[in-house]
């Protein structure tokens, strides 16, 4: 995902470096040091190259409904003090069953809120829609350089000063008000489109149950709906 993302970034003349967080010793936050100890628990030398980047991609797999433990440990202790307004793109990868690729990549743009960077085109992704992933962080990455050749920081001289800006901008990007009812969703309908004969007919069927309740705002009524078109591709009997 992140080398589909970094491509996009090249074909616009963007010079680009990928970093495996495996490879750094990232230690956790436990909290009794405060600020300063979070600071000891990510490498200078990692901090600095996010820093020196004019803009960021951030990709994590997907672990029991959330980013991996590693990528958070990163997320708590890293430095960026030019944060303000840097682009990033963030990509959640939830293999398996899919399920946890809307929280996972809405962890990832808390993240980029509350260092206030300008989070660009959220990408969950499942091994349902891979293929279809792949394409749209090209034209992500491509994105994310075009942006980095001049990127612009939130209005306001205090963190606090920038705030209704910030929540402004993030309110406007996808999936980041969903809930677990929105992921079965979404699921089923990568699987509709990838699925043929009865057993796709059906799961449309329940589908359309589902969504039509959801209209309505039957959300809890729709859950089962929602879940057994899901389970009829997934796991049919």
């Amino acid at each position: 995902m992140i080398d589909a993302a970094l491509e996009g970034a090249r074909s616009r003349g963007a010079e680009v470096k990928k970093a495996f967080l495996v490879d750094y010793e990232i230690t956790q936050f436990k909290g009794s040091g405060g600020a300063d100890e979070a600071l000891r628990c990510c490498p200078e030398e990692l901090g600095r190259l996010c820093e020196e980047a004019d803009a960021i991609a951030l990709g994590a797999p997907v672990y029991w409904g959330d980013v991996n433990g590693l990528t958070k440990d990163f997320m708590d202790t890293v430095r960026i003090s030019n944060a303000n307004g840097k682009p990033a793109l963030g990509i959640a990868i939830a293999g398996g069953t899919g399920l946890g690729l809307l929280s996972g990549v809405q962890t990832i743009y808390h993240f980029f809120l509350h260092r206030q960077m300008r989070g660009i085109d959220p990408t969950p992704v499942s091994r349902f829609n891979f293929q279809e992933a792949m394409g749209q962080l090209r034209a992500s990455g491509a994105k994310l350089a075009d942006l980095a050749k001049g990127w612009t920081p939130f209005r306001g001289q205090t963190r606090e000063e920038r705030w209704p800006e910030i929540l402004a901008h993030y309110a406007s990007l996808k999936y980041l008000g969903c809930d677990p009812l929105d992921e079965f969703v979404m699921l089923a309908e990568q699987m509709i489109r990838a699925a043929e004969g009865d057993r796709a007919k059906g799961a449309k069927a329940e589908l359309d149950r589902a969504l039509h309740l959801m209209a309505k705002g039957n959300r809890a009524e729709a859950t089962r709906y929602a879940v057994s078109a899901y389970l009829a591709l997934y796991a049919p009997p």
